[in-house]
């Protein structure tokens, strides 16, 4: 790769890539994935609160996701699921309600590792280097709080379960 300051229109931006790996089962780690009691307990960088989650996690289901961070103005992610492989993979569109950029694709992929899960985000078609490198450091936060989350425990489980 080579090192470019001045991003060029139509220039390839490569993919944020994320990986981590919890120690918590599968099962339990794509729960927090996929339900939106859990989704709100831990989705958004550590600077930052989640304040609400909808998601209907099916292939054309909506999710929107409202993040605060403590300098800026409340913002909302949200986007359609285009694929939904339970325990395996999760991809979806992703946009911001106060960013202008285009609908990128998001691909979460869960690998079983018995007591552990290793958890892979791919954020691609981001509009350039500089956005690039804002959401690798959102997404390498926001996976950081995710394993201290879920290895410390700290999910409750939903009032209806």
């Amino acid at each position: 790769m080579t090192a470019n300051n001045t991003p060029q229109k139509n220039a390839a931006v490569p993919a944020v890539v994320v990986t981590r790996t919890v120690q918590a089962p599968c099962d339990l780690v794509w729960r927090a994935w996929t339900e939106p009691d859990q989704l709100a307990q831990w989705f958004s960088p550590e600077a930052a609160e989640c304040r609400g989650v909808t998601a209907d996690v099916r292939v054309g289901g909506a999710f929107r996701i409202r993040i605060k961070c403590a300098d800026k103005d409340e913002n909302a992610g949200y986007g359609t699921y285009l694929e939904v492989v339970p325990h395996r993979r999760l991809r979806l569109t992703w946009q911001w309600e106060n960013y202008a950029m285009p609908d990128s694709v998001i691909t979460v992929e869960f690998e079983d590792l018995g007591k552990a899960t290793r958890v892979t985000l791919t954020h691609a078609g981001l509009p350039d280097q500089e956005d690039a490198a804002d959401h690798n450091r959102g997404w390498s936060s926001l996976a950081d709080k995710f394993v201290r989350v879920m290895e410390q425990h700290q999910l409750k489980p939903a009032a209806n379960k």
